[in-house]
């Protein structure tokens, strides 16, 4: 849009004879403000903001400890990275660094879009990220972390 007005200003400017342009120096206030990671990765996979934050929250709160108890779950959103689950993921979806949490986001909703289909509700979907699909199958979800994502309380 800054583009277009600039432009219209410059062949206005034109048509009048003006032989000089200055361009307009636009205020921050007209600028769109910046999109938070979980707007990013919300409108790349599919995956709702407030599911992403949760997961966040749940994982590491919001970065805060990223001192997980499995030495394979990496990153603001402990995305378990044993060779095997990165080179399936990283075919899937796009190399990614999961310790960038932007990257972490994108491959969570990616996760929660593809168990959503999966399993067939969202419950399921969230705590397939904890458990895995076949986790959920089996023993059924982990309902305290379903509970953590979703920011409820006991």
């Amino acid at each position: 849009m800054r583009r277009a007005l600039c432009l219209l200003l410059l062949s206005a400017s034109l048509a009048s004879g003006c032989k000089t342009f200055a361009p307009m120096r636009t205020t921050t206030a007209l600028l769109a403000p910046p999109k938070s990671i979980y707007e990013i990765a919300s409108q790349l996979t599919g995956c709702p903001v407030a599911i992403l934050r949760g997961y966040h929250f749940a994982e590491s709160s919001y970065g805060a400890n990223l001192d997980h108890p499995d030495p394979y779950d990496v990153g603001d959103f402990a995305l378990h990275e044993r060779a095997a689950y990165h080179k399936e993921r990283a075919r899937r979806y796009g190399e990614y660094n999961a310790r960038n949490p932007l990257d972490s986001a994108i491959i969570a909703g990616r996760l929660y879009v593809s168990n959503l289909a999966a399993l067939g509700n969202r419950e399921d979907a969230i705590a397939a990220f904890k458990q895995g699909r076949e986790g959920v199958r089996r023993d059924g979800r982990v309902q305290w972390y379903v509970d953590r994502v979703l920011g409820k309380r006991s």
